[in-house]
C-alpha cells in the first residue's frame, strides 16, 4: 500500500520524463507496482477485507468465567479448553489472556466520602531499618502524611 504522497510523486515524476526503472530507484518502491499505478491513473483504493472469526471466539466466555474465578495463567486456561474440543494454538489463547487481564488491571474505583467520624482508611508501610549491629530489619508502621 502507498501514501497518497508517493502516488504523486510516481505521477509528478513520470510527468517530468523519468522512467519507471528510474522512478522506482528514486521512491524505493518495485517497478511493477509503479507500472500498475502508471496505468490507471487514478490513487488506488483500499478496502478492509472481512475478518474471519476467530477459532477462540466460541471459547471467550469460558476463558472469561475462568478468569472472573481466579487469576489463572494462559497455559492452564488452554490445557482446559483443550480437553472441551479447542482445535487452535497456545499463542491465540496467550494473547486473548493477556487482553482480557489487562482490561482487569484497568479498572477505576470511584471514590468517595463519608461523614467525619464515620469511617477511618490508613495503609501501612513497611520500611527497612538498619539496626546498629548491622543487622537489617522490616518495620511496619503506619506512615504520616504531612
Amino acid at each position: 500500500m502507498i501514501s497518497k504522497e508517493v502516488f504523486m510523486d510516481i505521477i509528478a515524476l513520470h510527468r517530468n520524463g523519468c522512467s519507471v526503472r528510474k522512478i522506482a530507484r528514486r521512491l524505493g518502491i518495485h517497478r511493477k507496482t509503479v507500472k500498475r499505478h502508471l496505468e490507471s491513473e487514478t490513487f488506488p483504493r483500499y478496502r478492509k477485507q472481512k475478518r474471519r472469526p476467530s477459532i477462540l471466539e466460541p471459547y471467550y466466555p469460558m476463558i472469561r468465567d475462568f478468569l472472573a474465578e481466579d487469576d489463572y495463567q494462559a497455559t492452564w486456561i488452554f490445557d482446559r479448553i483443550k480437553k472441551t474440543g479447542y482445535a487452535g494454538g497456545y499463542d491465540t489463547v496467550k494473547h486473548y489472556v493477556r487482553k482480557i487481564k489487562e482490561q482487569k488491571r484497568r479498572l477505576a474505583y470511584i471514590w468517595f466520602e463519608t461523614e467525619p467520624g464515620r469511617q477511618a482508611q490508613f495503609d501501612w508501610g513497611d520500611f527497612q531499618v538498619l539496626e546498629p549491629s548491622g543487622r537489617t530489619s522490616t518495620v511496619f508502621a503506619f506512615p504520616r502524611k504531612h
